[in-house]
């Protein structure tokens, strides 16, 4: 017998026996994507996608700068059209491949998190959820964003706990894992270059690690985890400007004012 994360008592039958079923649900979740991909045609949104992804790289990052998302998932789509082609079926797979890897990710942070139960129910419902089959099937970045979401996510928890872990006298170095710090900084950046609205989720686990440390009391992490911000700044910066364009004169404006409460 040994114990599982939350300490819940397993036996190795019942641990082997939940692993076979994770990949069970994974293996059903690609499935239930694979089923009928790429049999409708391209709507309006996805043929950008795919025009973008025909285009020259110049040309690419020139039509982003006026666009409502960045370049980042077009140019890795632009990538794999060259590598699988530019059908329907390949085009969307892309979206799959990243929608699969939800499942198994969202599985690995309730695991880390809640204990290997409680991750079994989060990977069946992400494979089952119409919303994540509809956005695996599409020729657009969201599960792209998704994915990189959670890998920011762990990586977060990662850089909390090693350093917590490690503490003491440690200097900051001694005291942290870096390998969760630039699997963070990585992360994070690519998902700003893949969807603006990225930046949302930056903040809530900005909020929510600030908070989990100073009530924690160690401090000095949290000076690696600025360092990670100013990092992934940096690696965002020639992309700033634009993006601050985009958020305060969106091209295709989803907002210009604020609206009545009433309304």
């Amino acid at each position: 017998r040994f114990f599982g994360r939350n300490g819940d008592p397993m036996t190795e039958d019942s641990q082997a026996w939940r692993y076979r079923a994770a990949w069970l649900i994974i293996i059903g979740g690609f499935a239930l994507r694979l089923y009928r991909l790429g049999t409708q045609s391209l709507w309006y949104d996805e043929t950008v996608s795919a025009y973008l992804a025909s285009k020259s790289i110049p040309g690419l990052i020139a039509h982003t700068a006026g666009d409502i998302h960045p370049p980042g998932y077009y140019l890795l789509l632009r990538l794999w059209v060259r590598l699988a082609g530019n059908t329907e079926f390949a085009l969307a797979f892309f979206s799959l491949v990243f929608g699969v890897l939800l499942i198994a990710l969202s599985y690995a942070v309730a695991r880390r998190l809640l204990g290997q139960t409680t991750a079994l129910w989060s990977a069946l419902l992400v494979a089952t959820s119409p919303y994540n089959l509809w956005y695996s099937q599409e020729v657009r970045m969201y599960t792209l964003g998704a994915a990189l979401g959670l890998v920011t996510l762990w990586c977060a928890w990662e850089m909390a706990n090693q350093g917590i872990r490690g503490s003491g006298d440690q200097g900051i170095g001694q005291s942290t894992h870096w390998h969760g710090v630039v699997g963070y900084v990585l992360a994070a950046a690519l998902g700003l270059y893949v969807l603006y609205y990225f930046a949302f989720l930056l903040v809530a686990l900005t909020l929510f690690f600030v908070g989990y440390l100073v009530m924690g009391h160690w401090l000095r992490t949290l000076w690696t985890w600025l360092l990670a911000q100013i990092a992934v700044l940096a690696l965002y910066l020639p992309w700033l400007p634009i993006a601050w364009r985009q958020a305060t004169s969106p091209p295709v404006p989803p907002w210009r004012g604020f609206i009545p409460l009433h309304t």
